[in-house]
């Protein structure tokens, strides 16, 4: 479990990306998901070369990614596969999150002591840092512009819920 000063950096992580995403124009859900991309990227950073934690924040780590992964495909990517101004970022997507599972699932098998634990969680951090990247400086804000800002405000309560009953199931 993550311990108090994991949250607070990570909320505090998390907070920053959501005003960057808001200054960017993004909104609803898409400020959501810019923020919760902070927050993991804080968790990650403080498990990377830290095997002493690996089993306080693993779990927690693990349950975030897959919580955030899957209700992103439910609620968010579900509807850009509608419209063919967004398909294929949603196929693309939808490739990523298969591969970043995979990852998770490798890390899941490996005993936490083991030498290769490290090299693969390397993998899973590259992976996350280059789907945040391409999801909030190329898809959100197409997304958002093919949606609307009224869509996205709609679509994030939608999605605040599906990442509340995927976290309870992770």
């Amino acid at each position: 479990m993550a311990s108090r000063t994991d949250q607070l950096l990570s909320q505090g992580m998390g907070k920053a990306k959501a005003m960057k995403a808001a200054l960017k124009g993004l909104s609803g859900v898409f400020r959501t998901l810019s923020e919760q991309h902070g927050q993991a990227s804080a968790l990650l950073r403080r498990l990377k070369g830290n095997s002493d934690r690996r089993a306080d924040l693993w779990p927690t780590v693990r349950t975030e990614l897959l919580a955030h992964e899957r209700a992103e495909m439910e609620v968010v990517y579900r509807e850009l596969h509608y419209d063919p101004r967004t398909r294929l970022m949603a196929e693309h997507h939808d490739e990523e999150a298969g591969e970043l599972e995979a990852l998770i699932r490798r890390i899941d098998m490996l005993p936490m002591n083991d030498p290769t634990w490290e090299t693969v969680f390397d993998e899973l951090v590259q992976t996350v840092q280059h789907h945040v990247a391409e999801e909030e400086g190329e898809i959100f804000p197409k997304a958002q512009d093919v949606i609307g800002r009224d869509r996205t405000l709609a679509m994030d309560i939608t999605y605040e819920d599906a990442f509340a009953a995927q976290k309870r199931m992770a």
